[in-house]
């Protein structure tokens, strides 16, 4: 059976009974929406707005955020990873030391290690010169390699100062000596030999002798041991006797005969027969002649 059912038109300005009113297609107002850039984090939307990005349009901020990146890129020119975030106080202790060590500075003073410096000799360093660098490094932050060059630097440095140290004594040494050579004339292997004589009655060793020298001088040293050996503390150069005793060694008083035998005064003096003169000559020429007397 065909449904033969008729709906009837909705009267003038009405509504079918028992209907809703019909969508007015002829409106053709959009409803209001909420703009895309809503629902960012304020701290985006602020970096956006001090960039001067156009947030009306999400492809031009797109655009622009992205060309942003690309540019910063070019400058790091490095990973994240390799960065590295200074602290922002000067104080902050935890994150200055960090980034002492990201510059290779150790969490200790025993990260530092001097084994491979070396004196010129192959010797190892001082063990409290090492501990002293290690100190002063970590107190620096300087990097493990750093300290390690640093303290060889002062190895060399010290060295070169005990080297030009040696030389310029050596030059000094030759030069005093040179010097009482003139000054002692022909009679200076004589006052030579009664210098080495004194210090001996002091009991003077030779490394005393050269630590003398450091604080007063060659010339001095060897004057001063010369009056010890002669037994007086007189100005002149040349005595007859040590002490109340003539020389000892036939090699003294072999050089005193020869001095005095140079001296036209002196040998005046011999042939005249001057008990002093003639008791000089008589001990020197016992001596060189190694002449002992007969026990009574």
């Amino acid at each position: 059976m065909t449904d033969t059912t008729v709906i009837s038109p909705p009267p003038p300005g009405g509504t079918p009974t028992g209907g809703t009113p019909p969508a007015d297609i002829t409106n053709m107002t959009s409803p209001p929406t909420t703009p895309w850039h809503t629902t960012l984090d304020n701290e985006i939307k602020t970096y956006a707005h001090k960039k001067g990005y156009d947030l009306s349009d999400p492809m031009k901020a797109f655009m622009a955020s992205a060309k942003g990146h690309m540019e910063a890129e070019k400058f790091l020119g490095v990973p994240p990873h390799q960065l590295l975030r200074l602290p922002a106080d000067i104080n902050d202790e935890a994150g200055w030391k960090a980034v002492y060590q990201r510059f290779g500075a150790p969490v200790d003073e025993k990260g530092y290690d001097f084994s491979s410096v070396k004196f010129a000799d192959g010797s190892d360093l001082d063990q409290g010169f090492a501990e002293f660098m290690r100190k002063k490094a970590f107190e620096l932050h300087l990097p493990t390699t750093s300290a390690a060059a640093l303290s060889q630097a002062f190895v060399g440095f010290m060295e070169d100062a005990d080297k030009r140290e040696v030389e310029t004594a050596g030059s000094k040494l030759a030069e005093e000596k040179a010097q009482l050579q003139k000054d002692w004339g022909n009679n200076y292997e004589y006052n030579r030999q009664t210098a080495v004589q004194g210090a001996n009655k002091l009991k003077v060793t030779a490394e005393d002798v050269a630590a003398l020298e450091k604080v007063v001088g060659y010339s001095r040293v060897m004057e001063m041991f010369r009056k010890v050996g002669a037994g007086t503390t007189e100005d002149a150069y040349i005595a007859g006797k040590q002490g109340g005793e003539f020389m000892t060694t036939a090699q003294t008083a072999q050089a005193r005969l020869n001095e005095l035998t140079n001296n036209p005064q002196w040998a005046s003096r011999l042939v005249a027969n001057e008990p002093e003169a003639r008791r000089e000559f008589d001990q020197l020429t016992k001596l060189i002649s190694d002449y002992k007397e007969e026990a009574a």
